[in-house]
């Protein structure tokens, strides 16, 4: 258990390693919200375990941690560092090596000693999308399929299913996720926490001013803020979650045009212009800009199901005359 003003390194350890179960993950989300520091501490964490997945080497543990405590010793009095009361030897022994390994990469991590484990327990799995690519499918070791939209990123656990089935997403995905009620699917996309039992949905984490929406096709989700999980609300299919910095809340029904990047299928009964022009943009990967006085007042109307980008936007011209479609390099302009 994480207590006030004292930080569990063995807690954290497998927290970030993704060998923690449902307990112990809310009792760390729940001590970062304790304090500032806190908080800040758990996302510097993060980001330096992120940069060692690309770092290859092999290091001596012990003799990390006989630096590690070395320097943590000649710092406890910055930021709250404070190890166990027991003797470091007693406290590897209740871990398994991979365990005494998570824990020393964890805190040098922290210390800005980047390294990475070399044991397959602790190995994570990263699937990344190229700028152009979209519905490349990740089938997951339980059975559960992703859909990965352009320039997204996915990782997960070697050993995801086994005691946790949790995955980390920057970007965006459609999730078919198998049922297990003993064993929830949870996301973890940038402050918020998604979590199923099994359910199809969207995430999106590119939604302007930080905002993270989910789009609920089948099922239940629950949504709530990474760092408050007591922060959160139920989803029920055809609904939208969208999670700020301070922020949650709903929309039922939600709009289907949130998959159309996957589905093609897209449906607009007067949306603005503005709207459609931003899907269109995440749909086919292109790069559509708008301009006028008055552009903002105008509405589309139309249903489509793949048709080519050139011909959407034959349809829109067509309905809307006083509109100016031209072409440059990878650019579509609109003007009024």
């Amino acid at each position: 258990m994480l207590y006030k003003n004292k930080t569990d390194w063995n807690l954290l350890a497998k927290y970030m390693a993704g060998e923690a179960d449902t307990r112990e993950t809310e009792s760390v989300l729940a001590w970062a919200e304790e304090s500032p520091e806190n908080k800040a501490l758990l996302q510097e964490i993060k980001s330096d375990w992120q940069k060692m997945d690309s770092i290859d080497g092999r290091f001596d543990v012990d003799n990390a941690w006989n630096k590690l405590h070395g320097r943590i010793s000649g710092n406890n009095n910055n930021r709250a560092f404070e190890l166990p009361s027991v003797a470091k030897q007693r406290v590897f022994m209740r871990f398994s090596i991979p365990m005494r390994i998570a824990a020393s990469l964890l805190l040098l991590a922290i210390l800005g000693t980047a390294l990475i484990t070399t044991a397959d327990r602790l190995q994570r799995v990263t699937v990344e999308t190229a700028a152009g690519e979209k519905n490349r499918v990740v089938e997951l070791p339980d059975g559960s399929s992703v859909y990965l939209n352009a320039d997204t990123k996915l990782s997960y656990s070697a050993r995801f299913g086994k005691k946790h089935r949790d995955v980390s997403l920057s970007g965006e995905a459609y999730f078919d996720v198998t049922p297990d009620k003993e064993n929830p699917f949870r996301i973890f996309a940038g402050n918020a926490l998604v979590r199923v039992v099994g359910t199809t949905f969207n995430v999106n984490t590119r939604k302007s001013n930080s905002l993270i929406e989910v789009y609920v096709e089948s099922g239940i989700v629950e949504l709530s803020q990474s760092g408050n999980i007591e922060n959160s609300l139920l989803l029920h299919a055809g609904s939208i979650g969208v999670i700020g910095d301070q922020s949650i809340s709903s929309t039922q029904p939600g709009n289907a045009n949130s998959i159309a990047w996957k589905t093609g299928a897209m449906t607009f009964v007067d949306a603005p212009i503005t709207e459609v022009i931003a899907l269109l943009n995440n749909v086919y990967n292109v790069t559509i800009t708008i301009e006028g006085e008055r552009i903002d007042t105008i509405r589309i109307n139309g249903s489509y199901q793949g048709d080519p980008l050139e011909d959407i936007l034959q349809v829109i011209g067509q309905h809307n005359p006083q509109l100016t479609i031209a072409k440059s390099d990878e650019t579509v302009y609109l003007s009024q």
